[in-house]
């Protein structure tokens, strides 16, 4: 009787014994079969696209003693070299075959492999391809699910240059196998996942193949590609072409003509990927229908939010008089206002998300988002949320114009420094002012979100009533997240640490009656989150 031990690859043979029929089974013929079932639970048992086409290689390479070796995969009638043992990643990311054309698109469109054992005296076209291999032999074989060719492995250059026979076409043609049976069920896995937006608009943004990006006429007038360059597409002879329409200088809508030709063209008209900044603009574009999507977790959509937040802070920084910066921040205050309208009332994840790296815009995003989530648990009305948002957004805008070295430094500011902080304040107020798109009453938090219950802040001293109500919330969630962040000075304290900091230590500063709401809005079961306030 035969027996298989797999956990060492052994066969032991009763002499006496024989397989179905009557027939006695080869022992070299088991031993084949015995590798390549271990070849099918190998390729099978890989549920990562990117393993699987090295796993393939790996054998391939190993099994047929190959010093060169490629996997590639048809997509859209092309085949595109997914993974090689011999070249960098950078050339494999362009190589690019037409199925037809050359040794693997004739596999791939023959749905048959090839065996060539010695290039010299092989047909014309193989003859036209032997400069590619430093040895006389090579073999290719196409992957195979339900009669469609999916892809192809080329083999070539087998180490002490020797020829490959058919012994090893009939191996590759196994690892070819069950290469397609893992890309088919890799593919079925995939469909039957569902993406949230986010990850499908990350899978469209870093796409390799797609170097382009298209625009809205919004996102070019008023939106994140507004400073970007623009490219027209047309097309010749079936290709696709980029022609640079305008280098992102002064004002792309400068007359009337222009205009009208963008409005015509609007659906031809790109900008290029090019790194972080532009992710994050393409995903300002798409905002809104990410904080929609009921797909997406509230913390992928916040963690969105949050990320487009700087990036508008960075370009505000940039080019602070730009009105369209303005307009984009107001967009972003409508996407947090909707975040906060479909969490149910559920703040914990808004007031508790973890803080951005960006000390700076870092604040002001987290002051916004929790600011109008008080606001909104006050009662606020639409428009008083947006205007009030915005003027939280906004307010440390006049940081911009501080050297970093003084707001970031790790010691106590000497009277100097806290003098040159305190300017912050009205230079903010005056550049919102200038820009004729911010509303004055969200111009005054700029001006008032550092004054004092008491008289005791600054820039003039206010106390009272002669703060309006949005100074006097803007202060509190100021500072309540001012203590609950880890500075350059201190570490974070817990919220039940701020809350009694702000009502016993700082006794005066704030209006008792919005603290004592601000603290009761903490203490909702809604917004406590593993600590009592």
């Amino acid at each position: 009787m035969l027996t298989i031990t797999r956990d060492n690859n052994t066969i032991k043979k009763d002499e006496n014994s024989l397989g179905a029929g009557g027939i006695e089974i080869n022992s070299t013929h088991l031993k084949t079969i015995v590798k390549r079932e271990a070849i099918g639970i190998a390729l099978t048992s890989i549920f990562d696209h990117e393993k699987l086409y090295k796993m393939a290689v790996a054998l391939a390479t190993h099994l047929l003693k190959a010093k060169c070796v490629s996997l590639m995969v048809v997509q859209d009638n092309i085949l595109h070299l997914k993974f090689s043992n011999h070249l960098p990643s950078e050339i494999m990311e362009q190589c690019r075959v037409k199925v037809g054309t050359g040794i693997s698109g004739m596999v791939a469109a023959k749905k048959t492999s090839l065996l060539v054992k010695d290039i010299e005296n092989s047909t014309r076209y193989i003859k036209q391809n032997n400069k590619r291999y430093s040895s006389n032999s090579f073999v290719s074989t196409p992957l195979i699910i339900n009669e469609r060719v999916i892809g192809v492995i080329n083999v070539s250059d087998k180490h002490d240059d020797e020829l490959f026979n058919e012994s090893d076409l009939n191996m590759l043609m196994t690892i070819a196998k069950y290469s397609a049976i893992a890309i088919r069920n890799l593919t079925l896995i995939d469909k039957t996942k569902k993406l949230t937006l986010v990850k499908q608009l990350n899978r469209d943004y870093y796409d390799k193949s797609v170097k382009y990006l298209p625009v809205t006429l919004k996102s070019i007038r008023v939106g994140p590609f507004n400073k970007c360059e623009i490219y027209l597409k047309n097309n010749n002879n079936g290709k696709d072409n980029y022609v640079l329409y305008w280098n992102g200088g002064g004002k792309l809508f400068t007359n009337e003509k222009r205009e009208a030709f963008i409005r015509k063209n609007v659906n031809k008209l790109f900008v290029q990927k090019n790194g972080r900044k532009q992710y994050l603009r393409f995903m300002e574009t798409n905002m809104e229908r990410v904080v929609e999507d009921e797909g997406t977790s509230i913390k992928e959509k916040l963690d969105v939010v949050k990320s487009v937040a700087i990036n508008i802070s960075s370009d505000i920084g940039a080019w602070p008089s730009e009105a369209c910066n303005i307009e984009r921040s107001k967009q972003w205050v409508n996407s947090v206002m909707e975040l906060i309208n479909i969490s149910g009332n559920d703040y914990a994840d808004l007031v508790y998300t973890k803080k951005p790296d960006k000390v700076l815009c870092g604040h002001s995003i987290d002051v916004t988002i929790i600011g109008l989530a008080f606001a909104y648990h006050l009662g606020m009305n639409i428009e008083e949320l947006n205007e009030f948002g915005l003027g939280l957004f906004l307010q440390d805008i006049g940081m911009q114009t501080i050297d970093p070295l003084i707001f970031g430094k790790s010691t106590k500011l000497n009277d100097d420094e806290f003098t040159i902080i305190k300017k912050h304040s009205e230079i903010g107020f005056h550049m919102l002012q200038a820009s004729t798109k911010v509303s004055a009453e969200a111009c005054l938090l700029s001006l008032f979100h550092h004054e004092n219950y008491d008289g005791s802040g600054y820039p003039y001293g206010l106390n009272g009533n002669d703060i309006n109500y949005y100074g006097r919330i803007s202060r509190i969630v100021d500072v309540y997240n001012a203590l609950t962040t880890d500075r350059p000075y201190a570490n974070a304290l817990t919220t039940y640490e701020a809350c009694r900091i702000m009502k016993q230590d700082m006794n005066g500063t704030f209006d008792s009656k919005i603290l004592n709401s601000f603290v009761g809005f903490l203490k909702s079961p809604l917004v406590v989150k593993n600590e009592a306030v």
